[in-house]
């Protein structure tokens, strides 16, 4: 299966600056990625794609945005973990260093 996941309020922007709908669909296709491992599922997000030919080939209005694509299924192979960063090097304290 695959999720397409739209932005239907497309035009509102948050007290940060940003536009809300990215993050919100982000939010929604995280929270269904981890409910797809507990259910024993495999997902992959999918964020290059021709959004012009999705909202063509699914009949997506002009209106509508769509952020990202998510697979769902029953996965033919279960890979060990990948190497993870040193939390070190990833989180930065009280100011931003280089």
């Amino acid at each position: 299966m695959v999720i397409a996941a739209c932005g239907t309020e497309i035009e509102y922007i948050m007290t940060c600056g940003q536009y809300c709908y990215p993050i919100d669909e982000a939010i929604a296709v995280d929270h269904m990625t981890l409910e797809a491992i507990a259910l024993g599922l495999g997902t992959c997000w999918i964020g290059a794609f021709y959004e012009d030919q999705v909202k063509e080939i699914l009949e997506i209005p002009d209106n509508i945005r769509v952020v990202a694509m998510l697979t769902l299924g029953y996965p033919a192979e279960s890979p060990s973990a990948r190497p993870r960063k040193d939390l070190e090097e990833v989180i930065v304290y009280e100011k931003w260093r280089v």
